[in-house]
């Protein structure tokens, strides 16, 4: 393909805030008009983002894309123009535009980014080439599970369904939710304002090119020298997800699929007869009949002969419900009457003469495809979630939502052909769903599991998954790639079908497979299993006594679960993340090591993902030493290497960094409603001759705008072993709706060799417990948390 040059005209006028059209969107803002009437504008939106449009002469600035939140008119804080007004320095970023429209952007070594100013032409798609410096990796891109490392790669951006995939499945390198932006490890990000059917080629230069009719904009995202820097700004910019609904963070069952009132109760009492705390059950296709009925959104009453009645005994044993509705309507089976009412209406995605509905063919039949674009459409849905919800749906599940099937001679209400439209399908159906709550449930936190969509994704409360992958070992070795590029790119929630959802006729089950998948599952965003056949963790009982301790596992996590996701709504930070996500040195790569990761900022996750291993080799990140959870008197260098660790099948590798505090919930649960704020065990894994802090989030755990309005707790931990005592501060500050004003705390304090001569708690003495053998001490007292207490172990 030859592409048509466009070159801005060399002869320009300079303007600093002074175009009164301009200005009105950009209060901090470069701007340079050519003499041929192209227009190039740099903003600062904020300290961290700058944005750069270029307009060619005749063309109209429009709305663009959708990826960002930030206001156009909050101005950047410290945009310092200098020389002749064709340079700023915007919070230490130094910018610049030249007279042909060349426009730079230096936030520091690895760091530089070149415009040349050009815009490439050619059979209906533009081209944007980006030069820069930087040497490091690039991650992110949205969900992609070929590998960690990007950079080199070409990366299609155009959502995609891939069943039964594995980890050597090429097709992963496009998957379900394509996101055109990249973070690179020498601190920064770029992301493209677009979500048209493109390419974006990291390499160097930086190619973009997209179908998209409008000029393309793109913002520089500026970090410090981390992943975790980066990520906070960039999600500044793309936005945050809301705090979950803390059942969202429980067991939650699902399979393919449950298909009677009787067979859901009976799965979720049975969970509960074995022991297992469950907090969700997830309906597939046949709460509205067969999967041909798609789209008729109305419960069987054969199937589910009294749906509120069953939702009401689900939901007094803490088990939420969640229903699934797809993007379908289909003719051939009973949503024929929603089709017939609605098609003359124009609800569906029209086909090339933008009159007729578009014909649309899945698996299970033919029919249309709502227009989730038009706002009739959106109201008509809302109508319909909405009295399903009052009913007591719990949450819900849009799946097919790429869309899976989406034909490129369909046209949308809003004037964009499918390719145009497809990857933001998912964004506006999402957000259906999200307004419908911001609405009518302004009290309820949501829940919805989707598969599609594009930048921005998360802001709409969206719990997505990896989508339909093999139940294989090369269906489980990916996922920890998938997540973390998915995280990275705003995805904090991304998670997997725990077991394997394509199941092999031909090797229907794999305990060992189950047993390795669920471990992982347990330090994953959502801890859901679902399949085809066989997802529920009762159906290998040979192993119920590994099986089901992980599964309680997940609900002694809670405390420390939810504090990290205070830390995605508030910092942007994933649950899941690199080994490399604090590190401040662009040099330290673990991208060959994706069986790894980081469970927030203190726990190191190492599972066995390789059939019949009992050992495995664990890096450990640099910057820090590390301790075995599993055995708490040995501890291993940041920046090494063990091989052969031991772990059996019964056995997840785990480790705590050194000079962090655990907190967990260790008491019986049958579901998150158990969770008791009150009551807290801290266990303390003190560094030598250093300080260290921790800290714990804890609100009503049910407001929606808790962080919003300041409704919330935060509970700081700080040890100190630099003096001849170890001391332990507890401190609180902020308050909430409910909030417990005494706390029962148990204390356990690691690597003491030697028992102290005495425990004292705000200066007097206390009762402990030492144990030679773990070398711990403990101590349990009832703290009012509006007084800060110290506990010193006098050595």
């Amino acid at each position: 393909m030859k592409l048509q040059v466009y070159a801005i005209a060399m002869t320009v006028t300079l303007t600093l805030m002074t175009a009164i059209n301009v200005r009105a969107a950009y209060p901090q803002h470069i701007t340079v008009k050519t003499d041929g009437g192209a227009t190039v504008t740099v903003a600062a939106l904020s300290e961290n983002v700058i944005k750069v449009i270029n307009m060619p002469a005749g063309t109209e600035r429009t709305a663009g894309g959708k990826a960002s939140v930030l206001k156009e008119d909050d101005p950047g804080k410290c945009l310092n123009p200098n020389g002749n007004g064709m340079r700023a320095d915007i919070c230490g970023i130094q910018v610049s535009v030249q007279k042909d429209g060349k426009v730079t952007i230096d936030g520091g070594r690895g760091k530089k980014v070149v415009d040349n100013g050009l815009r490439q032409y050619a059979d209906d798609r533009q081209k944007l080439t980006l030069d820069i410096d930087a040497t490091g990796s690039f991650y992110g891109a949205g969900e992609r599970g070929h590998k960690l490392d990007l950079r080199g790669d070409t990366l299609v951006m155009y959502n995609r369904q891939n069943y039964g995939y594995t980890g050597t499945d090429p097709r992963i390198k496009q998957m379900n939710i394509t996101m055109p932006l990249y973070l690179a490890t020498d601190g920064y990000a770029i992301v493209f304002d677009d979500f048209g059917a493109a390419e974006m080629i990291l390499g160097n230069p930086i190619e973009y090119i997209t179908e998209t009719k409008e000029p393309v904009s793109w913002y520089y995202v500026n970090g410090a020298q981390s992943l975790a820097d980066v990520t906070t700004a960039l999600t500044s910019l793309t936005g945050r997800q809301d705090l979950p609904p803390l059942w969202a963070l429980g067991y939650i069952t699902s399979k393919y699929g449950y298909k009677t009132q009787a067979e859901a109760e009976d799965m979720v009492d049975s969970l509960r007869a074995k022991g297992y705390p469950v907090d969700g059950i997830v309906l597939d296709l046949y709460w509205y009949g067969k999967e041909q009925d798609m789209g008729r959104l109305e419960w069987d009453r054969t199937q589910w002969p009294d749906p509120v009645d069953m939702m009401q005994y689900l939901g007094a044993k803490g088990v939420n419900v969640v229903t699934i509705t797809q993007p379908y309507v289909l003719r051939n089976g009973r949503a024929i009457d929603n089709y017939n009412t609605l098609a003359p209406k124009g609800l569906f995605v029209a086909d090339s003469t933008g009159r007729a509905p578009q014909e649309v063919k899945i698996w299970v039949g033919e029919g249309g495809m709502w227009d989730v674009s038009n706002p009739e459409t959106r109201q008509w849905l809302t109508k319909r979630y909405r009295r399903l919800t009052d009913m007591g749906a719990g949450g819900w599940w849009g799946d097919l939502g790429e869309p899976e099937v989406h034909p490129e001679t369909a046209m949308h209400a809003n004037g964009l052909t499918a390719r145009q439209y497809h990857n933001q399908y998912g964004n506006d159906w999402s957000s259906i769903v999200y307004d419908l709550y911001k609405t009518e449930y302004p009290d309820r936190r949501l829940l919805s599991m989707m598969r599609g969509g594009t930048t921005g994704l998360q802001r709409y409360s969206v719990f997505p998954w990896s989508t339909d992958v093999s139940r294989s070992w090369g269906g489980l070795e990916p996922q920890v790639r998938i997540m973390i590029n998915s995280g990275l790119s705003g995805l904090g929630y991304m998670g997997h079908d725990v077991g394997g959802f394509a199941v092999d006729p031909q090797i229907p089950t794999d305990p060992e497979l189950y047993v390795r998948w669920l471990q992982l599952g347990l330090f994953s965003p959502m801890l859901r299993t679902h399949a085809q056949d066989m997802a529920e963790p009762i159906h290998y009982p040979e192993y119920e006594s590994i099986i089901l301790p992980l599964v309680r596992e997940r609900y002694r996590w809670l405390p420390y679960n939810y504090t990290l996701a205070y830390e995605n709504a508030t910092k942007g930070w994933p649950l899941v993340r690199p080994l490399n996500f604090h590190s401040t040195n662009p040099k330290d790569n673990y991208d060959e090591i994706s069986d790894e990761f980081l469970w927030g900022s203190d726990v190191l996750v190492a599972p066995v993902m390789t059939k019949g291993a009992t050992s495995r080799n664990i890096t450990f990140p640099k910057g820090n030493d590390w301790i075995d959870l599993s055995s708490p008197l040995t501890e291993y260098k940041g920046g090494t290497t063990v091989a052969d660790y031991a772990a059996p099948l019964d056995k997840l590798p785990l480790f705590v960094r050194k000079g962090a505090f655990l907190t967990t919930a260790d008491y019986p649960m049958k579901s998150t409603r158990n969770y008791d704020a009150s009551r807290l065990t801290i266990n303390y894994y003190p560094a030598e001759n250093t300080t260290s802090t921790g800290m714990l989030f804890e609100d009503d755990m049910k407001s929606p705008t808790s962080v919003t309005a300041n409704a919330g707790r935060i509970i700081t931990m700080k040890g100190d072993t630099t003096g001849k005592s170890l001391d332990v501060t507890f401190n609180a500050e902020g308050s909430y709706s409910g909030a417990h004003n005494q706390k029962t705390i148990s204390l356990t304090i690691h690597g003491q060799k030697k028992e102290p001569r005495s425990v004292t708690i705000n200066g007097r003495n206390a009762r402990y417990t030492y144990d030679k053998k773990a070398q711990t001490v403990t101590v349990s007292f009832l703290w009012k948390v509006f007084q800060p207490v110290s506990v010193s172990l006098n050595r």
